[in-house]
């Protein structure tokens, strides 16, 4: 499920160790979100985590229906709205807005992430500015909610080294790369 898992200790979305050995943690959402740019298709697949301790929600994007990098880190929903609310409510904001809640480096990371955050009714589409997002719902009664659904407890194995961190960027082949491979046979 996540290729750099952290336990979370204290309050603060920085503090965060590595683990060496497997941690319980809660599945509480497994959904699709479709993806937001015009000439875009398909959908993002996401889950929703949180440790064992249930207190910190994580969004962690699974799938690309089409070719598309992305991390597969489980990001702390307490950074995702550190990212949002520097903005007023009212304003709108472009979606790299969000990347800094990434340690991964892909740059489609920030898109996905504002794609998942709209299915989940915490952003909306910016009336007057294209491309642009704007604050939506409550996210401190969606974080609770969200926290006090029944959930499917699960193992997540750690990362072993810094570089397979670094392999957790994930890309999803485009159909035409595996018609493509699939004609070589490469598959």
């Amino acid at each position: 499920m996540n290729n750099k898992d952290t336990e979370q200790t204290g309050h603060s979305a920085d503090a965060t160790i590595e683990t060496t050995v497997a941690q319980s943690c809660w599945l509480l959402k497994t959904a699709r979100a479709p993806k937001l740019g015009k000439q875009a298709e398909g959908e993002i697949g996401y889950q929703i985590v949180t440790g064992s301790d249930r207190q910190e929600p994580m969004i962690q994007i699974v799938s690309n229906d089409s070719g598309g990098y992305f991390s597969k880190e489980a990001v702390c929903f307490s950074r995702v709205a550190a990212c949002v609310h520097q903005h007023q409510k009212d304003q709108p904001f472009p979606s790299k807005l969000l990347q800094t809640a990434f340690t991964g480096r892909s740059s489609n990371n920030a898109g996905f992430l504002a794609a998942i955050l709209r299915a989940e009714g915490l952003l909306t589409v910016a009336p007057d500015a294209e491309g642009r997002h704007v604050i939506s719902g409550d996210w401190a009664a969606w974080k609770a909610s969200t926290l006090a659904g029944p959930g499917q407890e699960v193992d997540v194995e750690p990362a072993d080294t810094e570089a397979k961190a670094d392999a957790s960027e994930q890309a999803a082949p485009s159909p035409e790369a595996e018609k493509a491979a699939t004609r070589r046979g490469k598959k």
